[in-house]
């Protein structure tokens, strides 16, 4: 008797929820239809001026992304050097380009600034 109950239970909730998602899917779709679309700020050139002007910020932050990423490089070619030890499969060639292209993303914005000093770049604002 206990099986029957706990049958006809999980069948009327099968039931029940199944009856929710036929009823809620056209709703969902006739509410999709009918809402406004999002909008950028000012239209179509309000959007591309907020690209734009992400795009002037993202030098300073890639290169800061750029020395966390090689911090985590140089961590992660120390961490294989020491597993090399105990694990042969792990080659020299992993854990010196981990290392050493680690080193590089965290000198790269040196190698910039010094690049734009020695050919005496300023900055140029577009706009």
């Amino acid at each position: 008797m206990r099986n029957f109950t706990l049958y006809v239970s999980v069948r009327l909730w099968l039931a029940a929820s199944s009856l929710g998602q036929r009823l809620l899917a056209p709703i969902v779709a006739l509410l999709g239809t009918i809402t406004l679309p999002a909008h950028a700020d000012d239209g179509f050139f309000g959007m591309l001026d907020n690209v734009a002007e992400g795009a002037d910020n993202s030098g300073k932050s890639l290169q800061k992304l750029a020395k966390f990423g090689g911090i985590g490089l140089v961590i992660t070619g120390i961490v294989l050097w020491v597993a090399k030890k105990k694990n042969p499969q792990i080659g020299w060639g992993w854990v010196l380009t981990c290392i050493g292209a680690g080193c590089f993303l965290v000198v790269i914005d040196q190698i910039i600034k010094k690049g734009h000093n020695t050919l005496d770049l300023n900055p140029v604002d577009v706009g």
